[in-house]
């Protein structure tokens, strides 16, 4: 079987994190390419039914699918610019990133893209040629797609990643960041110093001491992905456990750590998983920072969280305890 070899050096290893949380044009690639094929499991056969529900009542809704799915095939290759590697907080952030590329670096790679049927070719010739209708069609399309299919489940998208990556946060805090490239799936495997992965092509990756960004999907499902330039800023993208979809999908309304904590106290705890300071915690809670700070103390004396302040800055990362009410709460 073909793999990818990802060449670390020590410097590598010191620069290599996990992002736990959702990438958004990551997911709306993995998403337009898991409407190409039919794995996945019951999760994303359930997602896979209202997409197609949602698009015989709306025809906006088929062309944003029929567009997206045509720049991001499922194939061995989709263009790089569709996932820019700078982090993006709304699909408004994220589509104007998609937009700024350079006009030679969208016409190269769009030119790798093998498009069926004339009507996709001549649109991609359009977009490539950096014409304005297809770059606002494709801009549209983004929007529409983000906005219609997977906005509505953003929350249990982010459970997904946040029950997948509790393990791999306990593995980095035990044993660093080689456990965590111990632990990304039977699709991988780790033998210092190189890292290889199951893949659709052959080819090397040497890190060249950039380190590495580990990006949980909720959409990934056959192996782990990494961006096809081996200039831009080094990111495998990794699927994550079938099972942690099953689990998100099934919280609902039972929501455990809600039920014990409170919601606000739960969205603040959840939010810890990636370290936050308190006005940040307060943005993604909707309550003021002196609410937060009230809850920080709560959740702080109960052993669920740290406080690393540095002169007038508070910044709240979970604890290992905290992670495993997050992780029971979740089962």
């Amino acid at each position: 079987m073909p793999q990818l070899r990802v060449h670390f050096t020590d410097a590598d290893l010191a620069r290599t994190r996990l992002r736990p949380e959702l990438d958004l044009l990551w997911e709306v690639v993995g998403s337009a390419q898991v409407l190409q094929h039919g794995d996945g499991g019951l999760p994303l056969n359930h997602w896979r039914r209202r997409v197609r529900e949602r698009m015989r009542d709306a025809r906006a809704v088929r062309l944003a699918v029929h567009t997206v799915t045509t720049v991001a095939p499922h194939a061995a290759y989709f263009p790089d610019f569709l996932t820019p590697t700078t982090a993006v907080r709304d699909i408004g952030e994220g589509a104007e990133a998609v937009l700024s590329a350079s006009p030679r670096r969208v016409r190269e790679e769009i030119g790798r893209l093998r498009p069926a049927g004339a009507s996709a070719a001549r649109w991609l010739d359009d977009l490539a040629r950096g014409k304005t209708a297809a770059v606002r069609h494709l801009c549209r399309a983004l929007h529409v797609y983000f906005d219609t299919l997977l906005e509505p489940d953003l929350p249990v998208f982010g459970n997904g990643v946040r029950i997948a990556c509790a393990e791999g946060i306990q593995r980095y805090l035990r044993e660093g960041p080689e456990g965590l490239l111990r632990w990304l799936g039977p699709a991988t495997s780790w033998r210092p110093p190189v890292l290889t992965v199951d893949y659709p092509v052959d080819r090397d990756l040497r890190l060249g001491g950039r380190g590495l960004v580990l990006i949980p999907s909720y959409f990934g499902v056959h192996h782990p992905v990494a961006l096809a330039d081996p200039r831009l800023r080094p990111v495998l993208v990794f699927p994550i456990d079938a099972g942690a979809r099953l689990l998100a999908a099934t919280r609902g309304g039972g929501d455990r750590v809600s039920a014990l904590l409170g919601p606000t106290r739960a969205t603040i705890l959840r939010s810890a998983v990636t370290g936050g300071t308190t006005t940040r915690l307060a943005r993604e809670a909707g309550v003021a920072p002196a609410t937060v700070s009230h809850h920080t103390n709560v959740l702080r004396d109960a052993g669920l969280i740290t406080t690393d302040r540095h002169e007038n800055l508070a910044t709240h990362v979970i604890t290992s305890l905290g992670l495993a009410v997050l992780t029971s709460g979740d089962t």
